[in-house]
């Protein structure tokens, strides 16, 4: 009888411990910077806040990687500006835009652009 209700406890517990270790989802946002001094063709960056650090990502794809190793139910919210310099990634397109609000929610990401104006 001992055994069986150490058992029950034992797995009690296996089953609060497993539940708290599954990663809580992050609230990000995220800005396109233009690296002033890159020369020509302009260059970008996205930079990604509220993860365990503040990153930049040169391109898409990288962004798109990081993305996919966020906890299920995280949030992205972007509110890029409307002055365009010129070249920048994703928001000269409204097809890529698109793609990448579809891959987030592929992926579990709860993706918000805010529109600027």
């Amino acid at each position: 009888m001992k055994r069986l209700l150490a058992l029950i406890i034992c797995a009690s517990l296996t089953s609060v411990f497993s539940q708290d270790a599954k990663p809580k989802p992050q609230n990000l946002t995220m800005t396109l910077v233009w690296i002033a001094d890159a020369g020509v063709p302009k260059q970008y960056v996205f930079v990604v806040n509220g993860g365990p650090s503040e990153l930049a990502f040169k391109t898409v794809e990288g962004l798109k990687e990081y993305l996919k190793g966020r906890p299920n139910g995280s949030s992205l919210t972007w509110a890029p500006s409307d002055c365009r310099i010129g070249n920048e990634p994703l928001v000269g397109s409204d097809e890529e835009m698109k793609k990448f609000k579809e891959f987030c929610e592929s992926i579990g990401i709860k993706f918000a652009l805010v529109p600027a104006g």
